[in-house]
């Protein structure tokens, strides 16, 4: 298990991006979606290479593990192509855990890109290689949006790029515990992580700035998921708490995720703070996972990164 940050050469127009399928058959689905996804790619000036089973199915999922490990495989030894990003989300990309080729990926050092489901393949890689991976825009459901905010694919090119202007987020959050504190990011959404906990491959929380946000689920059933995470430990050891906007989650019974978030963590000493446009939101910010982030309630920009997550 590495330590030391790993970092990929940073991405920039005209360089070839891989695009593979983790986990559902999301492109096979809608092929449309997916064709204007792959556009948008396109039309942000990168060369798009598609791995073999990225629109395939096998069941409920895209492809067998062995073919979606080798689709993933392939384009981390191809020294042609810059950054792999996930087609969609899904369930299962944990599946691929125990097939990962994590030599392969440490002396292949490119930019990940995933998000939602993906996100826990993301914090796995990061945490046993030490490579800085991207909590970004997926090719379908981000990139391909007709209505996308241009804010979206502006900060992700900016962040492939290794653009200092994008360490800076602006966000507008709302603090529950005002004050300031750093380490490195681990970032995804919270009923993925909790696929983690006990494995192998589970994220180094001690000092960690921990961001996590959700989708379309109640606020009963990611206090069972949270309440998990605070059980095993996790909430003891982190330096800071960022929870994104919460798409789709109704308040049960008139609790809403935020109050049961502030009541959970209230016997806590480290900032907190709401609302980060990340993950399932339409407008998101691009988070590197496994660099230095710093929160701090009193800053002009209260979240940036102090570490590089681009190699000079």
């Amino acid at each position: 298990m590495s330590t030391t940050p790993r970092l990929a050469a940073p991405v920039s127009k005209g360089d070839r991006t891989g695009i593979v399928t983790v986990s559902a058959p999301e492109a096979a689905d809608l092929p449309d979606v997916f064709s204007r996804g792959v556009q948008a790619l396109t039309g942000l000036g990168f060369e798009v290479v598609v791995g073999a089973h990225a629109t395939g199915r096998s069941g409920y999922r895209a492809g067998t593990t062995d073919e979606l490990l080798d689709d993933f495989h392939q384009m981390i030894a191809d020294p042609s192509i810059a950054a792999v990003l996930c087609a969609g989300g899904g369930r299962n990309s944990n599946r691929l855990l125990s097939g990962l080729d994590l030599a392969l990926i440490a002396a292949n050092p490119k930019l990940i890109v995933g998000v939602s489901d993906p996100s826990l393949l993301l914090n796995s890689i990061t945490s046993r290689t030490g490579l800085v991976t991207l909590h970004g825009p997926s090719v379908m459901w981000d990139l391909a949006a007709p209505d996308a905010p241009c804010e979206t694919a502006e900060h992700f090119t900016a962040m492939l790029a290794g653009q200092s202007a994008a360490a800076r987020i602006g966000a507008s959050l709302t603090w529950t515990r005002p004050g300031s504190a750093e380490g490195p990011l681990v970032a995804g959404c919270l009923s993925s992580l909790r696929c983690l906990l006990g494995t192998p491959w589970e994220p180094r929380w001690d000092g960690a700035i921990l961001a996590v946000e959700d989708a379309f689920k109640p606020t009963d059933v990611l206090d069972q998921t949270f309440t998990h995470l605070r059980d095993v430990g996790v909430l003891d050891k982190i330096a800071g708490l960022i929870i994104g906007e919460s798409v789709g989650c109704k308040a049960t019974a008139g609790i809403t995720v935020t109050a049961m978030v502030d009541e959970l963590c209230r016997e806590y000493a480290w900032p907190l703070a709401h609302g980060l446009p990340y993950g399932h939101t339409p407008r998101k910010y691009t988070l590197p996972i496994g660099a230095t982030l710093r929160m701090d309630s009193a800053a002009e920009h209260p979240l940036t990164l102090i570490s590089p997550w681009v190699a000079a």
